[in-house]
């Protein structure tokens, strides 16, 4: 047994992301595989799915932003064609969540999927897919983006990331 700094990890994405679950399992395979007393740090994966319940006392998003982000030391966001749901003026609900950890300076690990988009799907997600690209855009402005082309590949380079961010902590 050993203590560990543990690092509550919001996993944040639109619906149409179907590696939510890859992330969750990355973390918890990282935990199991790399996670040691020399390395003392843990990932704990937080999303609405699992750490909320209804509640109608207000809407949603703040109710998200009080009692999952505040308390969450690391996001994780993904994209692949729709940005989420709009919370108004624009902004969509994953977008709001990485700047709500930017404003914490937290740190955010965004991620857009590659996956071919069916002609169909090209056009019906039209302005969706084109809100993610100036998404895109403007998160590259701002520092670092991933890409990754299938569920594995997502998998790699999050183990990957999640090495460099432990020696990051456990050097820091």
């Amino acid at each position: 047994m050993f203590n560990a700094k543990v690092f509550r990890t919001f996993i944040g994405s639109p619906g149409d992301v179907k590696e939510r679950n890859v992330v969750r399992e990355t973390l918890g395979q990282w935990n199991a595989k790399r996670s040691s007393p020399t390395n003392d740090v843990a990932f704990v994966p937080v999303t609405w799915e699992t750490h909320a319940f209804p509640d109608l006392s207000g809407p949603g998003q703040p109710l998200i932003d009080e009692k999952l982000i505040r308390a969450s030391d690391l996001c994780i966001a993904l994209f692949w064609m729709k940005p989420g749901g709009s919370l108004g003026g624009g902004a969509s609900g994953t977008a709001h969540e990485i700047e709500q950890f930017r404003t914490a300076n937290k740190r955010v690990m965004t991620y857009f999927c590659q996956q071919k988009i069916s002609g169909r799907d090209a056009v019906v997600y039209r302005d969706e897919i084109s809100a993610v690209d100036n998404l895109r855009r403007q998160l590259q402005g701002i520092g670092l983006v991933g890409e990754y082309k299938s569920g594995p590949d997502l998998k790699s380079k999050l183990l990957d990331a999640l090495d460099d961010l432990a020696r990051d902590i456990v050097g820091g």
